[in-house]
């Protein structure tokens, strides 16, 4: 009973510390970094507090933002476990690889094709198939699109001087002119990497 009492107590005073935190002005992006980790700039919500006490992994908490787009509990599995491995070994935070996934393609189709000729989860373009060290070039490939997908956002990161700007390269919006209203992009990315705005 007493451990119970002083979890509780440790979850109503972390919620407390979170409303205080939100109570203050925040930065609108999350283009807070430390040195080859994304950091996310937002106080955390009362459910990213029980989430730690409760002991609900990052992992739990992708495969219910993609849960949210799919009925299809292969694929969410599927989509958890590559999205887990590629962000561990790029230093990522996984919630902000789904951020770009749902951007990139709300529906979760893997044989998905833009008008450009982006392809798969992650909308990959053609000519970066096999170029990044991934075991196979086919983009319509979860694995494979995936771990393309993750290792070119990587790669923007370290040739950005900000999240913000990686997320614009990745999209193509590097002068504005590739795609309409593309300066929005990194903002859909923020929000959809927030789970209370995904679900």
């Amino acid at each position: 009973m007493r451990i119970k009492s002083l979890a509780i107590g440790i979850v109503l005073t972390a919620a407390a510390a979170g409303m205080m935190a939100a109570a203050r002005p925040t930065p609108a992006t999350l283009d807070v970094r430390v040195p080859g980790v994304v950091v996310l700039a937002t106080p955390p919500s009362l459910n990213d507090i029980l989430d730690i006490v409760l002991g609900k992994g990052e992992e739990a908490r992708v495969t219910e933002m993609l849960s949210a787009r799919t009925s299809d509990a292969s694929r969410v599995e599927r989509i958890t476990a590559a999205l887990m491995r590629e962000a561990k070994r790029a230093n990522l935070q996984a919630p902000l690889l789904v951020g770009v996934l749902l951007t990139e393609n709300p529906d979760l189709e893997p044989r998905a094709t833009s008008a450009a000729g982006a392809r798969g989860l992650m909308q990959v373009m053609p000519f970066h198939a096999g170029h990044w060290g991934c075991p196979s070039s086919d983009l319509f490939d979860i694995d494979s699109n995936i771990c393309h997908g993750v290792r070119i956002l990587a790669d923007n990161l370290r040739h950005s001087r900000d999240l913000r700007s990686a997320l614009l390269r990745y999209n193509g919006c590097v002068r504005g002119t590739n795609t309409p209203d593309c300066y929005l992009y990194a903002a859909r990315v923020y929000r959809l990497t927030r789970r209370n705005d995904v679900n």
